[in-house]
């Protein structure tokens, strides 16, 4: 049919118009799910790298005049929240043509490791034109009285629901009243965002080792005052090279569809409408061809979702021997720290004792009895300086304490000796044990020094994971200690344990730290460790609690995360 009325060419367009119910109906490809942008605005970033895609449409191809769409999209995600869309369109229908542009602002949030909710808001520039010349010579006073050319405002509007492979969503397709032809140069009409909506649902079934997959798809549009419109679709990804699938819609027929891909960054894909001999319905073919592009490499803190790359992220699992390799790596760096603090405290309590060292030379026998017979002397017959005398008892003491275990950190307080002698002045003495406990807070600090300078560290990016190259240092490590009465004392249950102070002032801060980071973090004391602990996770459920520490693991900042179970004293659950 070369040969088109004008007349027939107002047909066409009104036909165009009645069947999908906009002005410019971009979302109305049938390879919508290549480019799911197109679809739902909240879709932007979705891919989670800069997406490139190029649509285009001709129906009923063997009409003079039919429908032309023509599409490009860009959509890339900013952080790890926002995103970004950029949208061309051109849709030709007969003597009109409606180009445009849109800009989009979403939002993803997750709601867990596995879910989402994302958002989208566009709004954008229209521009119509009518070439009336092609009709001929109409005296219809409405049609000379309309602009040629003329733009208005264009917006949409989604969101939608991710949870694995399932989605879910609803879009506005046009927020503000649809303009098809107008007299005025530039109009800007009434919002009514609920004029148009399209409600869709799709979900990924993996099979043959996760090689293929079937993909349904299910779309309901709901077109104001003109009939609803049912679509679905189905599509089957082969080695997730090629797919080949067909889609239904109402008043358009069915569809066939193919593509291929490449490396997984690179798409094509075909559709072929055929001839529909309905009563409202024009029997013609209609095609699409659709290409899409990512660029560069996914980021690790999206979640995204693609049709160009439906393949499963791939988990490097590391083998037992490099397991225990690496254990026996470590397991070895922490003896050798355990070696050198041993070096220092030794090198520490042989300078105190040098110190402490008696200035009278009397045989070390009889040591112990002389300094024992002195104290009983009256001070007047005291005849060795009493300051003497208390770094002789303190030697005696050191050689026959007995050994004092590396844990046994406890402070205990220094002793103190008055000398009436020289008008009551005071004498402090050390025990060796006093010196281990020194060690022990210095080591202590340091490591509540290394958890704080974790907040700097990670602050740019809090969720960086380390892909499982670290060997966790508390690898099953969970503590049990009874409530004590503390006014911030921690509550019953289970803890994931991000970090442990004898100061107040670091675990407060640590946990100030954390929540601006957008974790969950609080902090307790418990009495029975005289200890301050940082939590990120708490639940009355063990099992819940190491699901949540695994899970705190694979970020670097909670790397050595560790459990703590507050209990009663007689029902630990």
């Amino acid at each position: 049919m070369k040969l088109f009325s004008p007349f027939a060419k107002i047909i066409v367009i009104l036909s165009s118009i009645s069947s999908s119910g906009f002005s410019q109906d971009i979302s109305n490809f049938t390879q919508f799910f290549i480019n799911p942008y197109t679809l739902n605005p909240s879709y932007a970033g979705i891919e989670g790298r800069t997406a490139l895609f190029v649509g285009y449409r001709k129906q009923w191809t063997s009409i003079n005049g039919a429908p032309v769409i023509q599409n490009f999209s860009l959509h890339t995600p900013i952080n790890k929240n926002l995103n970004f869309g950029f949208g061309l369109a051109s849709d030709k229908r007969g003597i009109t043509q409606v180009s445009s542009a849109l800009a989009t602002i979403g939002y993803a949030a997750a709601l867990d490791e596995n879910s989402s909710l994302r958002f989208g808001l566009s709004v954008g520039y229209g521009y119509n034109s009518v070439d009336l010349s092609s009709v001929g010579n109409i005296n219809d006073p409405v049609l000379a009285n309309l602009m040629t050319k003329n733009s208005f405002l264009i917006g949409n509007a989604g969101l939608s629901f991710q949870h694995k492979t399932f989605n879910i969503g609803a879009a506005m397709p046009n927020i503000f009243q649809s303009i098809y032809l107008s007299k005025d140069a530039f109009t800007i009409t009434a919002l009514k965002p609920f004029q148009a909506l399209i409600i869709h649902a799709s979900n990924r079934f993996y099979f043959n080792n996760d090689q293929n997959v079937f993909e349904p798809y299910l779309i309901y549009r709901l077109n104001g005052p003109l009939p609803s419109q049912l679509e679905a679709a189905a599509v089957v990804h082969l080695q997730h090279a090629v797919w080949v699938g067909a889609s239904y819609k109402q008043q358009f027929g069915i569809s066939g569809l193919m593509g291929f891909k490449i490396k997984n960054q690179f798409a094509v894909g075909f559709s072929y409408s055929i001839k529909n001999g309905g009563l409202n319905q024009i029997p013609a073919p209609s095609y699409e061809l659709q290409l899409g592009y990512l660029a560069g490499n996914r980021k690790k803190d999206s979640n995204a979702y693609s049709f160009v790359n439906t393949e499963k992220e791939k988990r490097h699992r590391k083998t037992a021997a490099q397991i225990a390799s690496e254990r026996k790596k470590q397991q070895a760096i922490l003896e050798n720290k355990l070696a050198d603090d041993k070096k220092k405290q030794e090198a520490l309590l042989a300078k105190q004792k040098s110190q402490t060292k008696p200035t009278i030379q009397t045989p070390a026998a009889n040591t112990a009895t002389q300094i024992t017979k002195s104290d009983k002397q009256p001070a007047s017959a005291q005849t060795i300086n009493p300051a003497v005398k208390i770094e002789e008892k303190q030697a005696v003491q050191a050689v026959n304490q007995p050994a004092i275990k590396e844990t046994d950190k406890v402070p205990q307080k220094t002793e103190e000796r008055r000398d009436t002698t020289h008008g009551g002045a005071r004498f402090k003495t050390r025990t060796d044990l006093m010196v281990v406990v020194e060690v022990g807070k210095d080591a202590q600090h340091l490591e509540e020094q290394e958890k704080l300078k974790r907040l700097e560290t990670h602050a740019a990016d809090p969720d960086e994971e380390h892909n499982n190259e670290v060997v966790h240092l508390h690898a099953e490590r969970h503590e049990f200690a009874k409530k004590g009465a503390h006014q911030e004392e921690l509550d019953f249950g289970t803890y994931v344990i991000a970090g442990v102070f004898r100061s107040r002032d670091n675990a407060e801060n640590f946990s100030k730290g954390l929540s601006k980071m957008s974790f969950r973090a609080n902090f307790g004391f418990l009495t029975t460790k005289n200890l301050w602990y940082v939590y990120i996770f708490k639940t009355d459920e063990i099992e819940s609690a190491k699901a949540a520490r695994d899970k705190f693991r694979k970020m670097k900042i909670f790397r050595d995360s560790w459990l703590m179970t507050v209990h009663d004293g007689t029902n630990i659950k």
